[in-house]
């Protein structure tokens, strides 16, 4: 749940950090710039309709893992990293393989290694979700059926947060970075930025080149 904004309740977080993901650790101040929704389509059907022929189960984020409304019995996954794999665990699936690195780039080195002789992969995924996994999927001719299952939309909680009330802002995703420079025209300099993850990191610094 966000913590309603207000200058009196910055006294109850010391570290002053502001958190844009959609789950929040402790002891921060969370204002939460995006939220997902799952995308009810055909594609959706279909991938119910042919989950019990899948061998194997693809998550790149704990939201797929959330929007996903089938059973986890008897398949393999493949977790992009810890987060996701605990979300995956707590969907009562065996332990799943995890990704050398949390990218689509780490999922892709993990694949390689495993046997997938007559595997059939399913692939659910974010409508902004980077093409590289979906492409090495084809070009490795693996057996799969990938879609969009949900979709990152922005959102502008009120109150906004003053930006001198903190001295860190940690960014989970692109996502965050692009809403949040939606919301705020600038930073100042004294706060540090943090982003999870070295895409999130490529995005923000690709932000801040971009206008030089």
């Amino acid at each position: 749940m966000m913590r309603k904004y207000n200058r009196y309740s910055m006294l109850l977080y010391p570290n002053r950090t502001l958190y844009l993901g959609i789950d929040a650790p402790p002891g921060v101040f969370h204002y939460p710039v995006i939220r997902t929704e799952r995308i009810d389509s055909s594609e959706l059907r279909e991938a119910l309709g042919i989950w019990d022929r899948c061998t194997h189960a693809i998550f790149t984020s704990k939201n797929g893992v959330r929007h996903w409304p089938g059973n986890f019995h008897g398949k393999q996954t493949v977790a992009i990293g810890e987060t996701t794999a605990k979300e995956i665990g707590g969907r009562g699936a065996s332990a799943p393989w995890i990704a050398p690195e949390a990218t689509q780039e780490g999922v892709a080195a993990l694949l390689a290694t495993l046997d997938l002789d007559g595997a059939f992969l399913l692939y659910p995924r974010s409508k902004l979700a980077r093409p590289f996994l979906a492409e090495y999927l084809k070009a490795e001719n693996l057996s799969h059926y990938g879609f969009d299952l949900y979709d990152t939309v922005f959102q502008r909680p009120e109150p906004v947060p003053e930006l001198a009330d903190f001295d860190e802002i940690i960014f989970t995703s692109s996502s965050t970075v692009h809403a949040f420079f939606q919301i705020f025209s600038s930073v100042p300099r004294r706060i540090a930025l943090t982003s999870i993850g070295p895409i999130t990191k490529k995005t923000l610094e690709e932000y801040f080149f971009a206008r030089i």
